[in-house]
């Protein structure tokens, strides 16, 4: 970023300070620090430098449109202990909660960006009719770490039901280590894995304190996926009380016929939604 035209002569000084008052982040430094004119004088550079490059925190909104050339961190100015203007970095208060559930963000089949943008936190706050009291009781729940297996959620608008677990990632992720994953990608990735060296995201997922799975009957159903994803997954972090939240367009009964994959399994496929029914009471 170009710094301030402040390119005067010494002989100009009074216009420089002038310049620096006028300007808002300005203003605001010299508030918070009690700049004298002559200290705005002394260190008229230092001041520049540092006008320079946070002019673009002012109106800033979250880290989705940061701009920053260190993103997530601001140029700060104080006084040290001889009374003498020195400069530092720091982190902005957008980006401790950020840094917080950008680490907590164990695995994700989504666009990490979106699910780590501030907008998230409104979208299950404005609209909770989409979960009805029961289940944002056991939301409630699940983020103050009360003893619960988990939820099923049955919302049929795809787009609606991706803006509703991503909020309901970014707001467990404050607390909390989760992953958020479409079913049918995971699927995929864990294949690909499996090809190359075994899969460390299914280990992942059964070490995330809460796992969100979205898509439950949408992807491409076998035995293996079934038996030895789904069903394995679901059964090892409900022995190990883990959280799950599951989200379909489908309801329970459902799910019956769908995983019922030849017509003699009906056994497997009842199994797996028992294990369904197990998180969700």
């Amino acid at each position: 970023m170009e710094k301030l035209n402040l390119k005067f002569s010494d002989s100009n000084l009074d216009e420089i300070v002038l310049t620096i008052k006028n300007n808002p982040l300005g203003k605001q430094v010299i508030d918070k620090l009690q700049l004298t004119d002559e200290q705005i004088k002394n260190n008229y550079e230092l001041i520049n430098n540092f006008l320079a490059n946070n002019q673009s925190c002012i109106n800033c909104k979250g880290m989705k449109n940061c701009n920053h050339y260190t993103k997530g961190h601001r140029y700060g100015l104080k006084k040290d202990d001889d009374g003498d203007l020195t400069d530092y970095f720091t982190i902005c208060d957008y980006y401790k909660d950020y840094y917080i559930r950008k680490n907590n963000l164990i695995y994700t089949t989504f666009n990490q960006d979106n699910i780590l943008d501030e907008s998230q936190k409104r979208f299950i706050l404005d609209n909770p009719q989409l979960l009805g009291l029961e289940y944002i009781k056991k939301i409630i729940q699940i983020q103050n770490g009360d003893n619960v297996s988990g939820v099923y959620l049955k919302v049929s608008n795809s787009k609606i039901r991706l803006k509703l677990i991503q909020s309901l990632a970014y707001n467990l992720l404050l607390n909390h280590k989760v992953s958020i994953v479409k079913f049918s990608d995971l699927l995929k990735n864990i294949k690909s894995e499996f090809k190359s060296f075994g899969s460390d995201t299914y280990n992942l997922l059964l070490e995330s304190e809460i796992l969100i799975i979205d898509g439950l009957g949408n992807e491409s159903i076998t035995s293996w996926s079934r038996d030895e994803i789904l069903l394995s997954l679901l059964d090892n972090r409900l022995q190990n009380d883990k959280v799950t939240i599951l989200c379909s367009e489908f309801n329970i009964d459902d799910l019956k016929k769908i995983y019922k994959i030849s017509y003699n399994d009906e056994v497997k496929a009842n199994q797996l939604v028992e294990k369904i029914i197990d998180i969700n009471s």
